[in-house]
């Protein structure tokens, strides 16, 4: 039996979502986290965001102290 791939959304899901990035996504987030960090610049406007593994590496860069923080709070 073959199964097809159907995508709801109208955007290509091939590339990162970072703006000038055009390498395939390893990582899926929410779009709020990732505009919390501000390092990065996103394109377009859905609820999830794909990264990369480099602008991922970026994202928990920024946002390694944040985590601390929360999982010291615990």
């Amino acid at each position: 039996m073959k199964h097809r791939d159907i995508s709801l959304s109208n955007e290509d899901k091939d590339i990162c979502s970072a703006s000038g990035c055009n390498n395939s996504p390893k990582r899926s987030l929410p779009r709020k986290r990732v505009e919390k960090v501000g390092a990065l610049s996103l394109q377009g406007s859905n609820r999830k965001v794909q990264l990369c593994s480099d602008c991922y590496r970026i994202f928990k860069k920024e946002t390694k102290k944040d985590r601390t923080m929360e999982s010291l709070g615990r």
